[in-house]
């Protein structure tokens, strides 16, 4: 790598690794804070989006060296808000869930939506570098499979099974894909049939990381109203 990109290297691990930690600190209870708990849950998600800006900015400048192109630039934010969610994610079920997706409550919900917009965001990106609908199709296909039993109690018992083993094929099957097309340019023209290019589908996307921190803050806000001062 370039000396010239060796800041940005550094500026993605920090602001990588920022997002947990600031992410940790927004939903952790600060009782010795008192009245200023408040005000430093506002900083720490500030702190989130100031990290996961940090780590786009690095993302983008380095994109060319890496990948020898850089994706589009609203398929590229949907990227980084991917990531950011992840790390978003983990912090909720470290904090809030104890680590336990069972004991997480009104959590859940906002769980299982992440991680759905988690996987079809990844599913986006995986067709964006290798063209393998198929691939993506899968780590939709098995994300519904391995949640849907959850909340439709009726389905056949191993529909679950099914799609963790959907999901597992299809994450790795997508890993070794990206892994591939890390050395191609991305010079193959969008084929237009296909669902993932048209612009609903996008857009349903984008629709979908809202409504994901929408159903996040809703239940979150509750809480800090109904714990006592």
């Amino acid at each position: 790598m370039p000396e010239r990109l060796l800041k940005y290297r550094t500026a993605s691990f920090i602001g990588f690794v920022g997002i947990f930690l600031f992410a940790m600190v927004g939903l952790a209870r600060l009782p010795a804070l008192g009245a200023a708990e408040t005000v430093a849950h506002g900083l720490a998600w500030v702190g989130v989006v100031a990290a996961a800006v940090i780590m786009g900015r690095a993302w983008w400048n380095l994109a060319p060296e890496i990948f020898g192109g850089r994706m589009p630039l609203f398929g590229f934010v949907l990227l980084v808000f991917f990531v950011a969610w992840v790390w978003v994610w983990f912090a909720i079920v470290l904090v809030k869930c104890e680590g336990n997706l069972r004991t997480c409550g009104s959590w859940r919900l906002a769980l299982d939506i992440g991680g759905l917009v988690m996987w079809t965001t990844l599913a986006w990106v995986v067709w964006w570098r290798t063209r393998g609908w198929v691939i993506s199709l899968l780590l939709i296909a098995g994300s519904i499979c391995t949640r849907l039993p959850i909340y439709v109690p009726s389905l056949p018992l191993g529909t679950r099974a099914l799609g963790v083993i959907i999901l597992s094929v299809g994450l790795i099957v997508a890993l070794i894909s990206l892994f591939r097309s890390a050395e191609k340019r991305p010079g193959a023209k969008l084929d237009t049939h296909t669902v993932f290019a048209a612009g609903w589908f996008r857009l349903a996307l984008a629709i979908a990381a809202i409504g994901t921190l929408l159903v996040v803050s809703v239940p979150y806000l509750l809480s800090l109203r109904a714990t006592p001062p």
